[in-house]
């Protein structure tokens, strides 16, 4: 379980100003939506709520001030064309055993906004090996379960996450679940079809939500009727672990890179470790 701590405040502040700051708008707007954005982050940080919480409604109401549905598009479509580069690259040096393509699928969650892309490239060049890797227990379950949802994460991700789908997808039905609507550079289904896959990938579903992770309370009843079926949850990336490892459900297996102190220290493992397991 992870709560806002006092580095998170950085953190945030940086991301509410980075939306801000994205596209071409009016300077008075952009100072407004700014305002707001960190009103909420100061209204909201002492009640140490789960930091994507908090992104996730500052972040909304920014949006609403600029009126841009998206503002992170263009940030997404300059990584996913990186990521699709840099798959190409790096694929060969994977197997094709899902152990093998679960590494895959942490690879891509190198891949970070906060990050220029020279670095994630470069970072990318180097195998992964997980600080804690809980792949094994991982198989066991997964011999036992008749459904997996695959909860997305970054767009990017998308080029790293499909072999492992496909390859789930061959031995149970598996939903990949993606973002009803923007929010930063989140996976969408319009992010599936500019990456020329729509229609190619089965059991597609959206969370229903615009937040980062997975806010249970805030998703609609078709999407928590699947994920309450699933015998086993994949949760990408560090969103998915804030929100869900406030529940005691043994079936969430998270895949990640932990890329801030908070998060590392919650696992218990070096900030930029990768990391496959489950609580």
């Amino acid at each position: 379980m992870i709560r806002v701590v006092d580095e998170c405040y950085h953190c945030l502040k940086g991301l509410i100003t980075k939306t801000v700051s994205l596209g071409a708008y009016d300077e008075h707007v952009k100072e407004q939506a700014l305002k707001e954005g960190l009103a909420i982050l100061d209204r909201d940080f002492g009640k140490k709520m789960i930091p994507t919480q908090i992104a996730g409604e500052a972040q909304r109401i920014v949006r609403q001030r600029l009126n841009s549905r998206d503002p992170f598009l263009k940030v997404k479509r300059r990584e996913m064309s990186a990521a699709a580069d840099i798959i190409r690259e790096v694929r060969t040096r994977y197997g094709s055993d899902i152990p093998s393509l679960i590494k895959l699928a942490a690879l891509g969650n190198a891949v970070d906004f906060f990050k220029e892309l020279d670095q994630v490239r470069h970072q990318m060049v180097y195998p992964v090996e997980f600080t804690i890797n809980q792949t094994e227990l991982f198989m066991d379950k997964l011999a036992k379960s008749r459904l997996v949802l695959f909860l997305a994460d970054n767009a990017a991700e998308l080029y790293f996450d499909l072999p492992l789908l496909g390859a789930l997808q061959r031995k149970v039905e598996t939903w990949y679940a993606v973002k009803q609507a923007p929010v930063q550079n989140d996976l969408t289904l319009d992010d599936i079809a500019w990456a020329g896959f729509a229609g190619r990938i089965e059991n597609i579903i959206t969370t229903g939500t615009d937040t980062p992770g997975l806010d249970l309370d805030l998703v609609p009843e078709q999407f928590k009727r699947l994920y309450d079926r699933a015998d086993l949850v994949i949760a990408k990336g560090m969103g998915n672990y804030e929100t869900l490892s406030e529940y005691d459900d043994d079936r969430v297996f998270y895949i990640m890179m932990a890329k801030c102190d908070p998060v590392a220290r919650s696992v218990g493992v070096p900030r930029d470790s990768f990391v496959a397991t489950f609580k």
